[in-house]
């Protein structure tokens, strides 16, 4: 998904909040607007920045994350973002930014809550419902993704992507007169649209009308040649005619360009069969036999790490957290990039005293998932167990900005402020900890050592 709202927008859309904004604000928004427009966009941060320090305004949160995505610091952008959307929970442009970002790196979880989120506030955000849509596409969730994109096509009818999408969530939920419908809308508003060509490609074959899809094909893959998708759509139409030698260059083409699904190589020993190349045929079928055993296999690992994560709640409800960790420890290695699982092994090792451990699957988590505030405060509480209270300050800080109504990390804040000799700083925390939630008796009572400390210094 190309990002549409980070990548491509200008800021004129600011001036909307700049009309209503205090006298004192404005110089510094309007200034950072003009250094965004320029391409100056660490001036603009700098002066979102100090924007936001004279207006408490969310928005300009949302600002600030744009500028430093342009700066491509990605996870300071999403942690913006956050901050904007825990600030006035409407910004639905603050959700987008999520959205988008999430979704270009491939976190298609955290990318799909996002848009979630905007379409609980706004069920007819057109940007929210096509990156939804094509989330949902992605992870072959097709009756999602009809129901998704058949509210975009209401809105925007004259879309031809809408169309080839809902075209390809139809044929995907098994509807393929509905998806030939929309594939052929796609095309009366762009003949030349790519994808809605290899969707009625696609459809053409399974009908059986070979010709007109070779035909299809054939134009398709000089519109994209560096697709792989029409030239081993075209190798397996040619295979069916028995034009070998054309099918096998399709397909060896598609393999170069990247494809590396199985039935690719079962078309191509099919096509090497019929130009009487047995070891080449060989080859081909040992290579689609590898990857349909590994496919199965990904799947029903799958299922066993959902399986494992399961069992590892018990065990922790039982109190055995060692066990849990090590059903966690396998789980992570089938989902390797599973922040939610990385955390809970974090949290494990920690309540363990592994810190060096849990300090290693947290960083990764928050690497996934840098708006997510649990997983600062819990690196926050890992580098305060190990003393290293720097590092401990910089994670709570983050922590507390993406989660400003946390009593517990404005609690360890105050805790490592008394660590670092700051007793000033630590009575502000510490006072904030029990405003925040003042039944915590710990809280009351760090808050009173604190302010001791303080008139002693």
């Amino acid at each position: 998904m190309l990002p549409r709202l980070l990548a491509a927008c200008n800021l004129t859309f600011l001036t909307w909040g700049l009309a209503w904004a205090p006298a004192w604000g404005q110089t510094a928004l309007q200034q950072g607007e003009r250094a965004f427009e320029a391409g100056n966009y660490a001036e603009a941060a700098r002066l979102f920045e100090a924007a936001h320090k004279q207006s408490p305004r969310c928005d300009i949160l949302f600002f600030l994350g744009m500028a430093q995505y342009r700066m491509k610091q990605a996870d300071a952008a999403l942690i913006s973002f956050q901050s904007a959307v825990q600030c006035d929970p409407k910004l639905t442009f603050a959700y987008l930014g999520l959205g988008e970002a999430y979704a270009e790196r491939g976190n298609d979880d955290e990318a799909l809550a996002a848009y979630t989120q905007v379409l609980k506030l706004e069920p007819k955000n057109r940007d929210a419902l096509r990156g939804a849509g094509e989330l949902y596409l992605r992870g072959k969730l097709f009756e999602k993704a009809v129901e998704t994109i058949e509210v975009l096509i209401k809105l925007d009818p004259a879309n031809p992507q809408a169309h080839a999408d809902l075209g390809a969530a139809y044929f995907g939920a098994g509807n393929q007169d509905a998806a030939e419908a929309e594939f052929q809308a796609a095309l009366r508003i762009n003949p030349n649209h790519a994808s809605a060509m290899l969707g009625l490609a696609n459809i053409d074959l399974r009908k059986g009308q070979e010709d007109q899809a070779i035909a299809v094909l054939q134009k398709l893959v000089k519109l994209v040649p560096n697709a792989y998708e029409p030239h081993y759509l075209l190798g397996t139409a040619y295979n069916r005619h028995s034009r070998y030698q054309e099918a096998t260059a399709e397909l060896e083409a598609a393999l170069k360009l990247g494809g590396n699904e199985s039935e690719i190589y079962y078309h191509l020993a099919r096509a090497y069969g019929g130009l009487g190349r047995a070891d080449d045929r060989r080859v081909a079928l040992t290579k689609f036999a590898e990857l349909t055993k590994k496919s199965k296999a990904d799947a029903a690992a799958l299922r066993e790490a959902a399986k494992l994560v399961e069992q590892a709640k018990g065990l922790v409800d039982s109190g055995d957290f060692t066990t849990a960790a090590l059903r966690l420890e396998t789980a992570r290695e089938i989902r390797p990039s599973d922040a939610t699982i990385l955390f809970r092994l974090g949290s494990l090792h920690y309540d363990l005293r592994r810190y060096d451990l849990a300090r290693d699957y947290v960083q990764e988590a928050a690497s996934l998932a840098p708006s997510e505030w649990l997983y600062h405060y819990l690196l926050g509480l890992i580098e305060q167990s190990a003393k290293h209270w720097q590092q401990a300050r910089r994670s709570l800080e983050t922590a507390v900005e993406l989660q400003p109504s946390a009593a517990e990390v404005h609690n360890a804040l105050g805790q490592v402020a008394l660590a670092e000799g700051d007793a000033k700083r630590a009575v502000e925390s510490f006072q904030r900890a029990v405003e925040l939630d003042p039944k915590q008796q710990a809280y009351r009572e760090n808050l009173k050592a604190a302010r001791l400390a303080a008139v002693k210094r």
